[in-house]
């Protein structure tokens, strides 16, 4: 004759215990340890601020998406448009992007034309990049775009909160990786 589980059509552990009973169990002592760790998805700084990215994204996409660029491209072509010409290196440092992306971000640039690159004169070991006409001619209006980008990302916040945003993000971003003290 059948236990009354298994005519449920419960199954059972091996140490007899109902399986379903056994994982509300688990689930139970996964949620308490869980919710011991203080760990909150919503309000964790991290996820935040990888929403606050992807919106920044998408705003950037709905304003500049139909010049086929990305916002590292933009921020190459502004950089090397203010400095004038730049060694590779400067470039990636000013614009915070490790020397394996500035190489793919300038290459793809200098794929369209838009940048020059040439041996430094001082030192052959450099390689400095400029805009080319074309690229001074698109990356010009291109400035413009990029500033309302930027109006439309902060435009959940009050004016006011505006440079208290920016000047905290900054400290943020500018944080070097040293434990809190």
């Amino acid at each position: 004759m059948a236990s009354d589980d298994e005519a449920d059509g419960g199954m059972l552990s091996l140490d007899g215990e109902p399986m379903q009973t056994r994982s509300a169990a688990a689930k139970a002592t996964h949620r308490d340890l869980f919710d011991s760790t203080g760990y909150e998805l919503a309000v964790h700084p991290a996820h935040i601020i990888r929403r606050a990215h992807q919106r920044a994204t998408m705003r950037f996409q709905e304003v500049l998406g139909e010049h086929d660029l990305t916002p590292t491209q933009m921020a190459a072509l502004a950089t090397i448009m203010k400095h004038g010409e730049v060694s590779q290196n400067q470039l990636g440092r000013l614009t915070a992007m490790d020397p394996s992306t500035i190489s793919i971000v300038i290459r793809k640039l200098s794929k369209h034309g838009f940048v020059e690159r040439y041996a430094s004169p001082d030192d052959q070991r450099l390689s400095m990049i400029r805009l080319s006409e074309k690229g001074v001619e698109y990356t010009l209006p291109l400035l413009a775009k990029s500033v309302e980008v930027g109006r439309r990302v902060l435009a959940p916040l009050k004016p006011s909160e505006r440079a208290l945003f920016m000047e905290m993000l900054s400290r943020i971003a500018d944080a070097d990786d040293q434990p809190d003290a």
